[in-house]
């Protein structure tokens, strides 16, 4: 788990973002980032915010599906992995 989901589960939305913001500034392409903040944009209420990221997880992964998050978010909680693909859903990943 990084950093910024930490934060976002503990309910520190805008520190996540701070934090997974500043990773993708770094790495652009590192999908498990934009994915947080899609994930924590929704929860926001950012429907804008959380459409550009899944653009952007689709622009690095142009076949990234719920069915690949499904495969590939490791949560021992599948509650929260509903909520998870969930609001990936609400962000427009299909």
């Amino acid at each position: 788990m990084t950093l910024g989901y930490a934060y976002f589960l503990t309910g520190e939305h805008e520190k996540g973002i701070e934090v997974q913001k500043e990773v993708v500034t770094r790495n652009p392409d590192f999908l498990g980032s934009h994915l947080i903040l899609a994930e924590i944009y929704t929860d926001l209420g950012r429907t804008e915010d959380a459409h550009a990221q899944v653009a952007e997880v689709l622009r690095i992964s142009p076949n990234y599906s719920l069915e690949m998050a499904r495969a590939t978010l490791a949560f021992k909680d599948q509650a929260q992995l509903g909520h998870s693909l969930s609001a990936l859903r609400k962000a427009g990943l299909k």
